[in-house]
């Protein structure tokens, strides 16, 4: 199973220089920011207090302590659910396991925004569905492109009932669909009778703490909404939900139950520990100035290296953990690849977000985990490396 936090390019050069590896590759979030102290006292007292049930066995159903940490975040994006809606996973990543094994059948059409998560690509097709690629305009995601999609794809006899789309500080562009675009597409979910997969990692981690109503907010009865706490949390949990209807809750508890027996009781019990006694007000707001702060000092040092007026394009995010280069010629960013790797520093190439090979002209950049001293450090290797292999290219 492909996971986000992989290196994205062989780097057998990195030992000549003592491992000394900048990475802007794998997504993983900045857990400096975590009260390990207050998170230790909560998680002793548990174990003390409550350690039989907590290293027990549980349902596949989200704990009642935790269902108001969760409705507490969903509502901060104008979502809302009940205990009956939730189901729990282990992380997003299950989530999209679960759906693509519960809602859908083996050689069924999955449509994707793209560029399109890795991960979420490869759980669609390990259950046996093709990923497909809806078409964008400057707003994102295209409701008539989306209409015409699904039409051409129906009269070609494929079925086509599921559409994936991560529409806040997506993963990898940091782009967020407009409240006016999300209703347009749902406009045309429902004249198409599709379900809508949310995957919303980043939605809370805004710079300016603005949020933006969710798909799921605006049409509950039409959204399979998968949540996480590896964002706004800890990775470490392997901590998630999915917020469904409830006739739809119901299958998938019963597949996540095949996938997984049951949800990790002691995880959901520290998290509903930690939201009891702490809250999230803190520690996301902790988060967003980190990464604010972080993703300044990337745009900065790349309008420092590589300028307004070169081969490269890209927008400051408001939110989340990425910034997406593209190359104004088209040409494919793997072949800076072992470039990257003499001079020390890691990127995700484009074509790991494309469905059939595009997006193979850009390349993703995550702030999210670097130390804050060495990212204009990592920016500069990186300008040398695609300097160089421009260089390369002119003169061969």
């Amino acid at each position: 199973m492909w996971t986000d936090t992989r290196p994205a390019v062989e780097m057998p050069r990195l030992f000549e220089r003592g491992g000394d590896l900048i990475s802007f590759a794998g997504g993983l979030p900045d857990l400096d920011v975590l009260p390990l102290d207050v998170i230790s006292a909560q998680l002793s007292r548990l174990l003390r207090l409550g350690g039989k049930l907590a290293l027990q066995y549980t349902t596949p159903h989200v704990a009642g302590a935790l269902v108001p940490a969760i409705t507490d975040l969903m509502a901060r994006e104008g979502g809302r659910t009940t205990a009956e809606n939730l189901v729990p996973t282990g992380g997003s990543q299950m989530g999209l396991m679960a759906v693509a094994l519960g809602l859908a059948a083996p050689g069924e059409t999955v449509l994707c925004q793209t560029p399109a998560y890795p991960g979420a690509a490869a759980a669609f097709r390990t259950a046996g569905l093709h990923p497909h690629a809806v078409p964008e305009d400057a707003e994102g995601l295209d409701p008539e492109g989306l209409r015409e999609t699904v039409r051409r794809l129906r009269a070609d006899g494929r079925t086509t009932r599921l559409l994936y789309c991560n529409p806040t500080f997506q993963n990898p562009t940091g782009a967020t669909l407009s409240v006016a675009r999300r209703g347009e597409l749902l406009t045309v979910a429902r004249e198409l009778d599709l379900l809508v997969v949310e995957d919303n990692p980043y939605g809370l981690l805004g710079f300016d703490g603005r949020t933006t109503d969710t798909l799921q907010g605006l049409d509950p009865d039409r959204v399979i909404y998968l949540g996480t706490f590896s964002k706004v949390f800890a990775p470490g949990l392997r901590s998630g939900w999915i917020a469904a209807p409830a006739e739809l809750a119901s299958t998938l508890r019963r597949t996540t139950e095949i996938m997984a027996l049951s949800p990790s009781a002691l995880a959901q019990a520290t998290l509903a520990a930690f939201h009891t006694r702490s809250g999230w007000t803190d520690l996301i707001d902790a988060y967003r100035a980190s990464y604010r702060e972080r993703s300044a000092l990337m745009a900065d040092a790349l309008d420092a290296e590589l300028g307004a007026d070169g081969p490269w394009s890209w927008q400051r995010p408001d939110g989340g953990f990425y910034i997406w280069l593209r190359h104004r010629d088209g040409v494919d960013t793997n072949t800076f690849a072992d470039a990257a790797a003499e001079h020390g520093v890691s990127f995700v190439p484009g074509s790991h977000f494309g469905i059939g090979g595009e997006n193979a002209d850009a390349l993703r950049l995550c702030f999210s985990h670097v130390p804050k001293k060495r990212i204009a450090e990592g920016i500069s290797r990186l300008a040398a490396a695609l300097g160089q292999r421009a260089a390369e290219g002119v003169a061969a």
